[in-house]
């Protein structure tokens, strides 16, 4: 699927870990790699897991301009596949990563469809009807001047407890890891592109679409996550042919952190399960 935006090449800060099947995670937005630190001991022992910072987010490069499209952010993604000739993938993706693995699933799909073997989405953005209501004000005027007034610890804190169930388990060291990359430069105009420009155009199109990724697909969600409500993954259950629908009980928009040793435990059942065909739902 090609997009047809002018790219901007930049090489995005990874993280590698172990041997094996690669796993390849994609963060949501104003997040990094940091998310994903519960995944490292236990995924490295079978595969080789990779981690991205998306460009803008944590220690990958911030460049000014206007390169911070999803459709931007999926190509970034699409050509650490290609130029590390990855194959037999789990490509997972959290809230506006998973949004960016859909469209990259799509690509894959309908171009390398040898490449892909599966794909999780948890708590992952789909439909724009449930544009999550920080995100929408981050696209005003007003918005984009209370991200650029708001000290980058304080922001980051509010986040989090919106995307918390249980706000009680949010560490200073969270706070700090997620703050820190925004306030550094270029990090507020990163955070800003990227979410003014997280709905492509085409979005109806690309919904219409996702009966082509044909993969096996899990789908993780948080029950009470507060973000992007339960019925955004009920949703996007109907719409992919080879899915299953888990529900993560007392856990909010980020399992992998919140709820990090069930959300792992689903992972490893869905990658180790035997690849079949012609079991696609009715």
């Amino acid at each position: 699927m090609n997009t047809g935006e002018t790219s901007s090449v930049i090489n995005l800060n990874q993280k590698r870990f172990g041997n094996g099947d690669p796993v390849l995670c994609v963060h949501g937005l104003g997040a990094n790699i940091f998310t994903w630190r519960h995944f490292i001991a236990p995924f490295s022992k079978q595969n080789k897991l990779i981690l991205v910072d998306l460009r803008g987010f944590g220690s990958s490069p911030k460049p000014a301009g206007n390169h911070y499209s999803i459709e931007q952010h999926a190509n970034d993604i699409y050509r650490i596949i290609l130029n590390d000739d990855l194959t037999k993938l789990t490509l997972i993706g959290n809230s506006l990563g998973g949004a960016i693995a859909l469209l990259v699933a799509l690509r894959l799909c309908e171009e390398e469809p040898t490449r892909l073997s599966r794909l999780v989405l948890i708590d992952a953005g789909a439909y724009k009807e449930y544009l999550p209501g920080y995100l929408k004000l981050m696209r005003t005027f007003l918005g984009k001047l209370i991200v650029y007034l708001t000290p980058s610890r304080l922001a980051a804190k509010f986040v989090l407890k919106a995307s918390y169930y249980d706000e009680n388990k949010i560490t200073a060291e969270q706070v700090k890891a997620y703050a820190d990359p925004i306030a550094s430069e270029g990090g507020r105009h990163a955070l800003l592109e990227t979410a003014t420009q997280c709905v492509p155009a085409n979005s109806d199109e690309i919904i219409s679409k996702l009966s082509r990724i044909t993969v096996p697909t899990l789908i993780l969600w948080g029950k009470d996550d507060a973000v992007i409500p339960l019925k955004v993954g009920e949703l996007l259950d109907q719409a992919l042919p080879d899915s299953k629908l888990e529900i993560i009980e007392q856990c909010g928009h980020i399992p992998q952190e919140e709820k990090p040793e069930e959300t792992i435990a689903s992972i490893f059942r869905f990658i180790n399960a035997p690849i079949t065909t012609g079991q696609a739902k009715p």
